[in-house]
């Protein structure tokens, strides 16, 4: 076990309080960032619920993260007005930061922006991409059954959705978008039609195939619910919460379990079978499907989803012909992020969502992955970042921006947030309050008494600094 998640799990279990003990899987509030509570996220324009009430910063009609019509910033002007910020004791031990004009790509400000740094979740922003930019966006995840290899026998097929509904499925939502009883129902009729009502119930897992866990996880961390098993078949019931606890040590097993269990309420007599593939001939007997791509990833990372971020770069690189290891799918996103043209010197990729020891990525990187977004070089991943979480509004920000130092960002910051015992980074865009979207990137290495709730205090203080500045000529 390392020695920072070690901390983790030694906390958990002295203090028995997992709300209080630090964030390794960036959800868990913080005492410093709890002084009210944040408001409820409401659908913004798009199939499913995903996002705040508030716009993206960036022009109603627009889906690029733009604000052309806000002029753009002196870079002397906003050095000034976060110098304090940047010597703040919280972050001036071991800090990299990088602010560049949204637009432009002009930098601002930056100190240590191409050193090393561990970059906590922040590294799933660069998986995001990776996926973005190789699976279709507008495409959901199907989950289909067909006819088994004989009579009597069925197939449930893994398609990558693993925020399934054990019940029926919710339109409105991402997680739980799909239910297995509308599968079991379809399935039921159709075997009823053939004239049965007895079937055993295999399950198909060859799509997108590797390890339940990343080779590198702590197996406490896993243990203890921080993360779920990584998966191509899960329930929306068995993600990881606030506070942990432990989850399913087999996805598609209780999975499986449920739709048979559904099947059951639709009259058929179901048991639990083993392992198959499903033949190409095979007929098909009913399917669900996720919420589009571009809302499931979202979901994951305003909710900060280890387990889904892994399999959905998982997906992304079996769509490639590359395999689910973990040395396989973090070569596969370092490779499509090179072949882009980014400069990846100084990143080293130990998992895709950012759990593991070993992990770094300068903070120079972080921002010109953000940029590709709201220049609008990269139309997928600007799509992407307005499903960031809002400051003070949702996901993993919801109970952030909320002090009187920094509530005036509130709603006009969108970032990828990072925590773990001695990490605190957050990397996105703000809008200035003259219209401008810049894009930060912030790192914070250094460990505190208060681990890292001061550090994102200190952090949410200079990003509301630079929402504040209005520091155009």
């Amino acid at each position: 076990m390392s020695k920072r998640v070690a901390a983790v799990a030694a906390a958990v279990v002295v203090l028995a309080v997992g709300y209080e003990t630090l964030d390794v899987y960036d959800v868990l509030p913080g005492p410093l960032t709890r002084a009210a509570a944040a408001a409820q996220p409401v659908p913004v324009p798009g199939k499913t619920s995903v996002g705040p009430s508030v716009p993206p910063p960036t022009p109603a009609t627009a889906t690029r993260l733009q604000a052309a019509d806000g002029p753009q910033q002196v870079a002397a002007k906003v050095r000034a007005r976060v110098a304090a910020d940047m010597k703040a004791p919280y972050l001036a031990k071991k800090l990299a930061v990088r602010v560049v004009d949204g637009q432009t790509g002009a930098v601002l400000v930056q100190q240590n922006a191409d050193k090393a740094m561990i970059p906590a979740s922040t590294t799933k922003l660069l998986s995001a991409w990776a996926v973005a930019n190789t699976m279709d966006l507008d495409k959901p995840l199907t989950t289909k059954v067909v006819t088994g290899a004989s009579a009597g026998r069925i197939v449930l097929v893994a398609g990558g959705d693993t925020a399934l509904n054990p019940g029926k499925g919710d339109p409105d939502q991402v997680n739980g978008h799909a239910g297995l009883a509308d599968l079991a129902r379809q399935v039921a009729k159709a075997l009823k039609k053939s004239g049965q009502t007895k079937v055993t119930v295999g399950v198909d897992t060859s799509y997108a195939p590797g390890p339940l866990t990343a080779k590198h996880w702590d197996p406490g961390v896993v243990a203890a619910g921080y993360t779920a098993r990584i998966a191509q078949l899960g329930l929306s019931t068995e993600r990881a919460t606030d506070p942990a606890h432990p989850l399913t040590s087999d996805p598609v097993g209780s999975t499986q379990a449920a739709f048979v269990k559904d099947l059951a309420a639709q009259g058929i007599t179901a048991k639990v079978g083993g392992n198959v593939t499903a033949k190409d001939s095979a007929s098909e007997l009913g399917h669900v499907e996720s919420a589009p791509l571009l809302d499931v990833l979202g979901d994951a990372l305003q909710r900060s989803d280890n387990a889904m971020i892994e399999s959905l770069a998982r997906q992304a690189a079996f769509s490639k012909g590359v395999g689910g290891s973990t040395a396989d799918v973090t070569d596969f996103v370092e490779k499509t992020l090179r072949q882009a043209g980014f400069n990846l010197a100084g990143v080293h990729l130990a998992d895709v969502c950012g759990l593991s020891d070993g992990t770094t990525i300068p903070a120079r990187v972080l921002s010109d992955v953000v940029l590709s977004g709201t220049s609008g070089k990269n139309k997928p991943f600007a799509d992407v970042l307005t499903r960031l979480s809002v400051g003070g509004y949702n996901g993993t920000l919801d109970n952030r921006f909320l002090q009187p130092t920094n509530i005036s960002a509130a709603g006009d910051v969108r970032a990828k947030t990072g925590s773990l015992t001695d990490v605190a980074s957050l990397a996105g865009t703000v809008l200035t309050a003259d219209n401008r979207v810049l894009v930060f990137a912030v790192i914070s290495n250094a460990a505190t008494s208060w681990g890292p709730y001061g550090t994102r205090a200190a952090i949410d203080d200079f990003v509301a600094d630079l929402q504040k500045c209005g520091c155009s000529k």
